[in-house]
């Protein structure tokens, strides 16, 4: 029975720590290869993040998959256009959509708060 109490406990505690687990996406936004900006968010699981400029305005919602993926659902307007695209991004490691010379990179990482 204190075993069984105990992996009860180690379950709430780590469900505890990763809803505490955040998310900084750091981006690169291109017009035809003209860089146009370099956003940073600090995301929080299923929720809206956004930024903008005179330029730009990028929003996206991060959702966890696993411990090392997160889909990221994203909005770009860049230079009067507007895009929208859903990716599957490993963290750690860059991913990039281009469309029609539009251009977003991103990388994201895990954070703790």
């Amino acid at each position: 029975m204190k075993k069984l109490i105990g992996l009860f406990a180690l379950f709430c505690f780590v469900t505890i720590a990763q809803a505490n687990d955040n998310f900084t996406v750091n981006a690169k936004l291109y017009d035809n290869k003209e860089l146009i900006g370099l956003p940073t968010l600090v995301v929080n699981p299923n929720n809206e993040a956004s930024i903008s400029s005179a330029l730009y305005s990028f929003s996206l919602t991060l959702t966890p998959v696993d411990d090392s993926t997160v889909n990221l659902a994203t909005e770009l307007e860049l230079v009067g256009e507007r895009i929208a695209a859903s990716l599957v991004v490993e963290l750690g490691k860059e991913a990039i959509i281009n469309i029609d010379g539009k251009e977003l990179s991103v990388i994201v990482n895990k954070s703790s708060s």
